[in-house]
């Protein structure tokens, strides 16, 4: 193993709010001594870079330098699959949020690049740096209720975005219900073979003019028999509601969702607790940091980094997939491999 690196130097693609989240995690990491930034709108780029006390490039110059030792690329998904190319290119490790891609067609064409710097590269799929999921994964790896028969996902966002903010969309299963389809791989240690998907517009009619659903109920099947319920929605009234039930036949685990202070009231009024948190920001900072750290540390030394580069390919395939069920209506077999 390369001995390890110590003040890196990274650069980071798109300064949105997701951006703004990402840079904010990798100047709290001990391994980075310099921080660079970038977007497409130049302004919004300097803008962060004043507030964060960070440096400033265009894009095209900051992917075409050999100086950095690590890239994270938060732009929007159109712009992935060329920006982690170039990057992967100059030698540098590479984290891209999800997903990898617009479309599979776009994913497979880019693989043959991508796949000799698979072992530098990483998705963010934050959820498995969450520490209450974290712990259900250890639970179900050392057998706490044997071997998961059953498991569902709850997935549903707050507040539902304009119709107009989703033009540049990939849509509900492409950019949400990718985080569950990995979920579900990653707590299974399973390739999930069959799917069926049901989606709606059930939240706002100006959806289905973008091309968009709103709600869905997807069904999977692991390659031994294991059943997986996902329900996506991107509405509720009472805050982000994320939770996890797995079963198997020594009982079950489940992640539910974080509140305030557990401390219930109950009177004639009935009963009470703290809201849940309201949106994923709330809900899933730590997991952003840990994750950023991570990744960075196996930066500093040399490690192959995960979630890896089969990871996102394997969610945008089961995206595909359940879209693919959606519209016609019919269960779609998944190739294992």
């Amino acid at each position: 193993m390369p001995s390890e690196k110590s003040g890196l130097g990274v650069c980071l693609v798109g300064c949105g709010g997701m951006g703004d989240l990402h840079a904010r995690s990798i100047l709290k990491c001990a391994t980075v001594k310099s921080l660079t930034l970038c977007d497409a709108d130049e302004p919004r780029a300097r803008k962060l870079a004043e507030d964060l006390g960070a440096e400033c490039m265009s894009v095209d110059d900051a992917l075409s330098k050999s100086k950095f030792d690590a890239y994270f690329i938060v732009s929007p998904p159109f712009a992935h699959l060329e920006q982690i190319k170039r990057a992967a290119e100059t030698g540098a490790y590479v984290f891209c949020e999800k997903p990898l891609g617009e479309n599979l067609a776009s994913i497979d064409a880019a693989m043959p690049a991508l796949q000799p710097h698979q072992d530098h590269i990483q998705l963010g799929f934050n959820r498995r740096f969450d520490p209450h999921m974290a712990e259900l994964k250890r639970r179900i790896e050392t057998g706490a209720i044997g071997p998961v028969e059953q498991l569902r996902i709850v997935s549903r966002d707050h507040l539902a975005p304009p119709a107009d903010d989703l033009q540049n969309s990939a849509g509900l299963l492409v950019e949400t219900a990718i985080h569950d389809f990995d979920l579900s791989r990653w707590l299974l240690d399973d390739e999930l073979t069959e799917v069926m998907c049901m989606g709606s517009v059930l939240i706002n009619s100006d959806y289905k003019a973008v091309g968009h659903i709103d709600t869905a109920t997807t069904l999977l099947r692991g390659s031994r028999g294991q059943q997986v319920v996902i329900q996506n929605s991107w509405r509720t009234s009472y805050g982000y509601d994320q939770r996890v039930e797995a079963f198997g036949a020594g009982g079950k685990l489940t992640v539910e969702n974080p509140a305030g202070p557990l401390v219930l009231q109950e009177d004639n009024g009935g009963l009470h607790r703290e809201l849940i948190a309201t949106d994923w920001l709330v809900r899933y900072r730590e997991a952003y940091f840990i994750q950023a750290a991570a990744f960075l540390d196996a930066v500093a030394s040399g490690a192959t980094v995960s979630p890896g580069l089969s990871d996102g390919y394997r969610a945008s395939y089961l995206a595909q997939k359940a879209t693919e069920s959606h519209i016609s209506g019919q269960p779609v077999m998944c190739d294992a491999t």
